[in-house]
């Protein structure tokens, strides 16, 4: 289960780990770099004091050690003087089994190695080459051919000197701070670890604190909303965003009752005048005729039922998702002329002239049914509520926003306070502006539907007399 107080909790670890493995690892390798350091120039300053005390004296190496200076306070545990033939001069006691390095640099430079021992571990050693000179003074004037004097002449011989010392003491020291390092290291995630926990928590409280606001909301409490007041600014746009969700949620409830009411009114009226019919047929005996005249009635009134019920069912199927228009290139000049012929006989009833403006060459990739439904809609609106002799005119051409189709009526006219209801469910012009008002309120509702799975959009305007309504679908 995901928890998300747990991955704060082994991120900030993840986090201070990886800062206190940085740390421990450079305090570790600082102290070994020191200790070493200081290793190092003690064997430096020994190989030093070792070189100054030996002296070449007769042709031979010799290790004599000053009378007035007191060389054992710098002498390395381990030591040895070579000479070139590689020959010990002087050594400490005992003779440690060391593997002493003997290749030096030509520049008197050091060089330093670490070797292995039986005794105290590793040893770190070092080694550096000099020159030892002395030079005998005798008589150098020549007293004959056959007889050869003295003269001036300079002895020298090279000289290794090879220090050593033993790295337990280094080597404690760092196995102690390691020691520490990783007490200290554990105990701060200890600490860390409990102290994150309850931050965590702490800072989850407001999304707690939101989780109980949300739990109180329900159906019958749908206009409750979070106040962001209380909470830290980074959380805003999160309260705000599941305010209106809970906005549209109840809007949604209340289309939804609206719906439900709005339905049970529509369907409750042809339902009582079928009952109402056969209740009259039931008083008495009747004749075939009027049987016939009952029935004849019963059959209009379960027509428009079936009328209304095949729209609400394309509405529901449009709503859960499932009304996607197949689109494909259709002629739009013979869908209008297809939609206006469908019109005609109640146009030609109420004395309507029904025209159109369309390029015969306009195509547009729709799909066929559907525009023939949302087209058929508006103009069966247009030709409802329209004045005797008046007119409905559909125009369709391309411009830059896409295919652009108008439905225009010289009819009553829509009030300003009613545009924005006329796409609502059930909505329809009051009654007393309309000649006919046998419709169910849901032809603009199927057409915005129809518009919008297409990806367009659908307007209505009108002024004080007519109305018009256009449709615009982008790269149709």
């Amino acid at each position: 289960m995901r928890s998300l107080r747990l991955k704060l909790i082994l991120g900030f670890l993840l986090v201070l780990g990886a800062v206190i493995l940085s740390f421990s690892l450079f305090v570790y390798f600082a102290k070994r770099n020191a200790l070493l350091s200081v290793l190092d120039s003690r064997l430096t300053n020994g190989m030093e004091a070792l070189a100054t005390h030996v002296e070449l004296d007769e042709g031979r190496l010799i290790f004599r050690p000053a009378v007035d200076y007191d060389i054992r306070g710098v002498l390395p545990q381990a030591y040895r003087i070579v000479d070139a033939q590689g020959q010990v001069v002087a050594q400490s006691a005992p003779d440690f089994p060391l593997t002493w390095p003997t290749a030096c640099s030509a520049d008197g430079r050091p060089s330093w190695t670490t070797s292995p021992a039986e005794k105290d571990g590793s040893w770190r050693l070092a080694a550096v080459s000099s020159r030892v000179g002395d030079e005998k003074v005798g008589n150098d004037e020549q007293v004959g051919d056959d007889e050869m004097g003295e003269a001036t002449v300079p002895l020298s011989s090279v000289v290794t000197i090879q220090c050593g010392a033993p790295m337990a003491p280094v080597k404690r020291e760092l196995e102690d701070l390691a020691s520490q390092l990783t007490f200290l290291a554990l105990a701060a995630f200890l600490v860390a670890g409990a102290g994150s926990f309850f931050l965590a928590g702490w800072t989850l409280r407001p999304v707690r604190r939101i989780n109980a606001a949300l739990a109180e909301v329900s159906e019958a409490s749908l206009d409750r909303r979070i106040d962001p007041g209380p909470f830290d600014r980074e959380l805003h746009p999160l309260i705000a965003q599941l305010n209106a969700a809970l906005d549209r949620l109840d809007r949604a409830f209340r289309r939804e009752r609206q719906f439900t009411a709005d339905v049970s009114h529509e369907m409750r009226t042809p339902v009582a005048g079928i009952l109402s019919t056969i209740e009259v047929l039931l008083r008495k005996p009747r004749t075939g005729a009027e049987l016939r005249e009952a029935h004849a009635e019963n059959l209009q009134i379960a027509l428009r039922m079936e009328s209304m019920i095949e729209r609400l069912l394309l509405l529901a199927r449009m709503d859960a998702g499932k009304g996607s228009p197949a689109r494909r290139p259709t002629a739009i000049a013979p869908l209008v002329e297809e939609v206006l012929a469908s019109a005609g006989p109640e146009a030609r009833k109420r004395g309507l002239r029904l025209e159109h403006d369309v390029d015969p060459a306009l195509e547009a990739d729709v799909d066929p049914g559907q525009m023939k439904i949302a087209l058929g809609n508006l103009v069966d609106n247009a030709v409802c509520y329209n004045n005797p002799d008046g007119s409905v005119r559909v125009r369709a051409r391309r411009t830059p926003e896409g295919l652009t189709i108008e439905v225009e009526d010289s009819g009553i006219g829509i009030p300003a306070d009613q545009l924005s209801l006329v796409f609502d469910r059930f909505h329809r012009i009051d009654a007393s502006r309309a000649e006919v008002t046998d419709g169910y309120g849901l032809g603009l509702s199927i057409v915005q539907k129809i518009v919008e799975a297409h990806g367009g959009r659908i307007q209505a305007a009108s002024g004080r007399s007519g109305s018009l309504f256009t449709i615009v679908l982008p790269g149709a």
